[in-house]
């Protein structure tokens, strides 16, 4: 290009139109990529701080999609929590309802519905995730949600576990019903036949062993003859004619001139005999003496002034020393017979001595196992108890037959003796108290799982504010760059009419320019 000789106004021009050309080049990249700092030649100082910008824009942009996965994740727990809910108050009405029912059964079928809505829940539990991630689904499921491009503004979202409710790490309680057996209380099965013993059959238990002896009230001629059966009983020292003789306070004899001793004992004996007890005793002349034997009952006798007791041996007689016999409702040779369901009888025969001690004796040597008859002095009750229970279980039957009805034995409502029971606490749903703790395992799971839904519900309130926040600042962020950057559009079509006028105004005077030369070649031809 040396080699070639251009006038001053031609080389101007020329440089004009070089000028000119790169400046519409530079405002066509302008109007094309919207940008007036394309690079950093064009502006070092906004290109550079324009791409920091917009890198820390980029970044956020990603972290906002993380954060909107967090916001999806929170939902989704949000959802799992609200269904458990309803499913609580579905299992706290079943455990209303079984507390309402007294029947096992029925019992059983509301605790097996309790159990299908405990599984129900812990499958609601496990499908709470999102995208691999469950908040409701324990350990390794906790949520950290980053909030800025270096991690330091952050939140971690602590995962709950409501997957597996029998389990100690479980976050909430509630456990599963087992088998409903009814509360049973302890049974001790027994029998107890009162015999119905009167006095008068309590004091004919056994012969009475009082005497009384009052030897000088029968001596005859002074101290040392005694008066026979025979003799006058005016002619001892101690009786006079119209003396009275007095039994228990009532007069029963006036001593006549021939009264004599014989007839005094016929009409003791005879009065005392008429006390309940008394049905046995005897007065008897001994050596001028009257002495009274087997009184059952007290004896109160007064002879010529003098009183004479005799303390009954019947009141200090052993109940079960009674004749059964004697009893009213018993007979002799009636039967009583005892038989184990399944197993050996055994009868027992009233005889004329029988006593109700004879009865318990022989009942308990009749071989059964678990069976043992007693009779209480204080009741008057004779029992028989079944101790058998469990895999020994055992039941005894009690029938009287004979003349006589037997009293309780003859009683069906008594005749059949079970086997003791123990008691039973109850288990599953058998008791109104295993009902109620399982309603407060209802309750503390649902104050627990909406105290839950309200931190869930404050964390889905901060990453959502955090994913508003984060969108404005990425907004905010692009425009600070684009105002480093972008072109005006306008500006900048101006200026490509105002270089695209200069631009032909340049070649239209080259081309004068260039005129000069051309007049001189004119010449020249």
């Amino acid at each position: 290009m040396a080699d070639i000789t251009l006038t001053a106004a031609v080389r101007t021009n020329l440089n004009t139109l070089q000028s000119t050309a790169n400046l519409i080049s530079d405002t066509q990249e302008r109007l094309s990529t919207g940008k007036k700092v394309n690079s950093a030649l064009d502006n070092p100082n906004s290109f550079f701080t324009a791409s920091s910008l917009n890198s820390r824009a980029s970044d956020l942009s990603n972290l906002q999609d993380d954060i909107g996965q967090s916001v999806s994740t929170l939902e989704a727990a949000d959802k799992g929590i609200s269904a458990i809910d309803k499913l609580l108050d579905a299992a706290k009405g079943k455990a209303n309802q079984a507390l309402q029912s007294k029947d096992a059964d029925t019992r059983a079928k509301y605790a097996a519905e309790f159990n299908e809505l405990r599984t129900q829940i812990e499958d609601i539990a496990k499908d709470s995730g999102y995208k691999g991630k469950n908040l409701l689904g324990g350990d390794g499921n906790d949520l950290l949600v980053k909030f800025n491009e270096d991690g330091s503004s952050k939140l971690n979202i602590g995962a709950v576990d409501y997957t597996d409710l029998d389990s100690s790490e479980s976050s909430i309680t509630l456990g599963r019903i087992g088998d409903t057996v009814g509360e049973v209380d302890a049974e001790d099965n027994k029998s107890a036949f009162k015999l119905g013993i009167s006095a008068d059959d309590i004091l004919s238990a056994a012969p009475g062993t009082g005497t009384a002896t009052e030897t000088d009230q029968f001596r005859t001629g002074g101290d040392t003859a005694d008066l026979s059966a025979a003799d006058a009983i005016a002619d001892g020292d101690d009786f006079a004619v119209g003396d009275t003789i007095k039994v228990g306070g009532e007069d029963i004899l006036t001593i006549g001139a021939g009264t004599t001793l014989g007839d005094v004992q016929e009409a003791i004996q005879t009065e005392i005999r008429k006390t309940a007890g008394n049905q046995d005793a005897t007065v008897a002349v001994t050596g001028g003496d009257l002495v009274i034997g087997n009184a059952a009952a007290d004896v109160s006798v007064e002879l010529g002034g003098n009183t004479v007791s005799v303390t009954g041996a019947g009141g200090n007689t052993d109940i079960t020393a009674t004749k059964l016999k004697d009893i009213t409702g018993f007979g002799e040779g009636d039967k009583i017979t005892v038989a184990q369901k399944d197993g050996a009888t055994h009868e027992f025969t009233i005889g004329a001595s029988s006593t109700v001690a004879d009865l318990v004796a022989d009942l308990n040597g009749a071989g059964f196992t678990d069976f043992e008859a007693s009779f209480d002095n204080t009741t008057q009750e004779l029992t028989i108890d079944n101790k058998s229970k469990g895999d020994n279980a055992k039941e005894f039957s009690v029938t009287y037959s004979g003349s006589e009805t037997g009293g309780d034995f003859g009683d069906s409502s008594k005749q059949t003796i079970s086997a003791d029971v123990d008691a039973i606490a109850g288990r599953g749903w058998g008791s109104d108290e295993l009902i109620e703790a399982s309603l407060d395992q209802v309750r503390e799971a649902q104050l627990s799982l909406r105290a839950q839904a309200s931190t869930f519900g404050t964390n889905l309130s901060i990453v959502t504010n955090r994913q508003d926040f984060t969108a404005d600042l990425v907004n905010t962020l692009e425009v600070g760059a684009g105002k480093l950057t972008l072109a005006d559009s306008n500006l900048e079509g101006a200026n490509l009419a105002a270089l695209n006028t200069q631009n032909q105004i340049a070649t239209s005077t080259l081309s004068l320019a260039t005129q000069a030369g051309q007049s001189v070649l004119q010449l020249i031809r």
